[in-house]
């Protein structure tokens, strides 16, 4: 029922009302899309969202390509990473007056996790076709010579390992993404690995679970990368939870099928008795499976831990692997039937 990512027909559409949202970021695949010279799909109506507090940025060059595909003026929404809930109003409030249109791409490239699933999460009521763009990089970082150099260090003088981003600001929730059900339960996290251990030693700080749910990726063209995440939080894990850990779930990294089936699972086997809390701290791809789990679950609970800064360096290759898309058709309606298919106890 889920569709499959595709590579093909990325800059084909029939729709004759169309909405562009997409990110400035600082890597050069946020340009890959919008500026590649086969695409020649015209929107209504573009926005870009910009990220405040971002000393690196790419916002020039993705004004002006957005411009060269849109009848009118992009409109630029600030993204907050450390209050973003005035960015949820206001693209909630877009996302009302966009009912009627035919059809809404969003490229979610370089865009953060939580603002992923914020954005996605605004088109709820969406009825017609919602377009997923995602530019694969050639490799992520960091690169393996960075990780091993930095877990040397790590058991030389006891510090975190840090690869992504540094430091924590805060644990983050939003009103769209929070849930009040269940709020006096015993709650079981769900997150992601990552190569910043500081995340997952936030959350549990924060939330003090009782059960503890990871989720892992791989890509065969960086195979070592699958064993370093964990490696990086055996020791945050065994502070915590000993040997009382649920067992590790991997999937692709681009596989979001495989994560929100996993996901509809723990769901079905804990939403009685736990309150679920899901940090969609792992890949951008992952993240859309943990959205289209929240479009489903409105009892499901989302908590982001908000990095101090982010590293740029080989934060992705400069080369782009390919450019994927998924299509969901009458989007609304397509939450429902996968509602009724999977979230059997909701």
């Amino acid at each position: 029922m889920l569709p499959q990512m595709t590579s093909s027909n990325i800059f084909i559409s029939d729709s004759s009302k169309k909405l562009l949202v997409l990110a400035e970021g600082f890597e050069s695949r946020s340009l890959s899309w919008i500026s590649d010279k086969q695409n020649k799909l015209h929107f209504n109506r573009a926005l870009i969202c910009k990220y405040r507090f971002h000393s690196k940025t790419n916002f020039d060059k993705v004004l002006s390509a957005t411009k060269q595909h849109c009848s009118n003026e992009p409109e630029i929404l600030e993204y907050d990473r450390f209050e973003p809930t005035v960015f949820e109003r206001k693209i909630q409030a877009i996302a009302d007056e966009c009912r009627d249109y035919n059809e809404i791409i969003i490229d979610i490239s370089v865009m953060s996790k939580l603002l992923v699933l914020i954005v996605i999460y605004s088109f709820i009521h969406f009825n017609g076709k919602l377009r997923i763009v995602y530019t694969e990089p050639e490799t992520w970082g960091p690169t393996h010579e960075r990780y091993m150099e930095a877990l040397a260090n790590k058991e030389k003088k006891y510090s975190w390992v840090s690869l992504s981003s540094k430091g924590i600001s805060n644990v983050t929730k939003t009103p769209n993404l929070s849930s009040i059900i269940m709020q006096n339960s015993p709650s079981l996290l769900v997150s992601f690995y990552s190569f910043n251990e500081q995340l997952l030693g936030a959350l549990i700080n924060e939330i003090s679970p009782s059960k503890l749910q990871l989720i892992n990726h791989f890509c065969n063209r960086q195979k070592w990368r699958e064993e370093a995440m964990v490696k990086i939080h055996e020791n945050v894990i065994q502070e915590f939870f000993g040997e009382s850990i649920e067992e590790t779930f991997s999937a692709h990294v681009l596989d979001y099928i495989a994560v929100f089936e996993k996901l509809a699972d723990i769901y079905n086997k804990h939403c009685y008795n736990y309150r679920i809390i899901i940090s969609p701290t792992g890949g951008k791809v992952h993240a859309l499976a943990v959205a289209l789990l929240k479009l489903c679950c409105p009892d499901v609970h989302i908590e982001y831990p908000t990095p101090e800064s982010y590293l740029f360096e080989d934060y992705t290759s400069e080369k782009t692997h390919a450019v994927h898309q998924i299509v969901f058709e009458k989007f609304n309606h397509f939450i429902t039937d996968l509602s009724s298919k999977f979230i059997i106890n909701r």
